[in-house]
């Protein structure tokens, strides 16, 4: 999808024929001066074409060419499993029982704090923080961290940077909260290896990637979560930030027992990505080895690639979903395609008859929380799961 220069210089609200009253200068002295002007602004926007999501295939024809409902499901359900198998295949899958011990217990004057310890392979002990407020709203939510060693204890305020906490912040307000570690982080780091670093994974899972295991574990933690007395499995939602985010896309993506998502600061496309290796990289945390053969196949004969990131975010429709992307987040390569993105995600959501679902929020920020996406992101979860 390209971004026409011309029609967002003649979408702004103040356009340069707004600039003309009361100068002595031509409406098209005006409209070269504002060109040349906006083009500084908006020449990234169009040099990347995206795979467009209402195309029926992308790499025949870009042209959006669904319409209908019928037609989506047609293309969803290609998609679906395109995607799926991109993740590979686990060596088990032996879902064990939601059950869970209470290994610490505290208390404060919003809610109650345990640690619990679960199954979420049958051999693979994982431990997450469950908040119980005191006064709940109804509502529960898996909180997925980002890329800090210390894991699942960024979620109850023990971070470095701040606005990280959302297990704490959203059961201040109510909410029912889980927070795992992720694999390769706080209490499931293996001795004697770096924070994050998949080798052991890769050995025990020779097929599958560290994507498809953050899926496993999201539902598995959503299990454990269903199993908690108040918890209303018609009101769940999942949040993250970063690593965090791309998580939430996926595992809402994948289990629709999510009903609302909010994903910060991580959604992206890889087309014409220089950063793009660093989901199928070689070595540390890597997110999708399968990516790899794919990109060098691109590289090779231009074009499309046959899948992109943001299209895991068409599969949430029409359920709930917010993006928040930093418009000067330096993470993941071109934010320049956020805009188009946002646009494609839309036109989806209101083609299932549900606008209202989609939202995508892109502040002039860096990789960050701060105080107005935190209260954003409060307000959304409210909107769609307390009402």
């Amino acid at each position: 999808m390209r971004v026409s220069k011309r029609k967002h210089l003649l979408g702004f609200r103040k356009t340069p024929l707004a600039y003309a009253r009361g100068s002595s200068k031509s409406i098209a002295q005006i409209l070269n001066m504002s060109q040349s002007t906006f083009n500084i602004m908006l020449s990234s926007i169009d040099t990347i074409e995206i795979r467009n999501i209402l195309a029926t295939d992308p790499q025949r024809s870009n042209v959006p060419d669904i319409t209908t409902v019928e037609q989506w499901e047609n293309k969803r359900i290609v998609l679906k499993s395109t995607l799926w198998d991109l993740l590979g295949t686990a060596s088990n899958d032996i879902i064990p029982a939601a059950q869970y011990t209470v290994l610490e217990e505290s208390d404060n004057e919003h809610f109650r704090q345990l640690k619990i310890s679960y199954f979420t392979e049958p051999d693979e002990e994982v431990r997450a923080w469950l908040l119980i407020p005191h006064q709940p709203n109804g509502a529960s939510v898996l909180c997925l961290h980002g890329t800090a060693a210390i894991g699942k204890d960024t979620q109850v305020g023990l971070a470095d940077k701040p606005g990280r906490d959302w297990a704490r912040f959203l059961a201040q307000h109510g909410f029912i909260t889980i927070a795992p570690d992720h694999i390769c982080s706080g209490e499931r780091l293996v001795e004697g290896e770096k924070p994050y670093d998949t080798r052991t994974f890769y050995e025990r899972h020779h097929n599958w990637s560290a994507a498809g295991k953050a899926i496993w574990d999201g539902s598995r933690a959503i299990d454990i979560l269903e199993t908690v007395e108040g918890v209303d499995k018609n009101r769940i939602g999942c949040i993250g930030h970063s690593l965090g985010g791309h998580g939430t896309m996926w595992v809402a993506a994948f289990d629709e027992r999510v009903k609302t998502s909010i994903y910060s600061c991580g959604l992206f496309s890889l087309q014409d990505n220089p950063k793009r290796y660093e989901f199928s990289r070689d070595y540390w945390y890597i997110y999708i080895p399968q990516l790899r053969a794919i990109f060098d196949t691109q590289k090779e004969t231009g074009g499309l690639l046959p899948m992109d990131m943001y299209e895991y975010a068409a599969l949430i429709a029409p359920r709930p979903f917010l993006n928040i992307s930093g418009m000067t987040d330096k993470t993941y390569g071109n934010n320049e395609t956020l805009p188009a993105i946002g646009l494609q995600l839309n036109a989806l959501w209101d083609l299932l008859g549900k606008p209202e679902h989609f939202a995508q929020f892109l502040p002039g920020m860096p990789h960050d929380v701060n105080h107005y996406t935190r209260m954003l992101s409060l307000g959304w979860l409210e909107n769609w799961l307390v009402g």
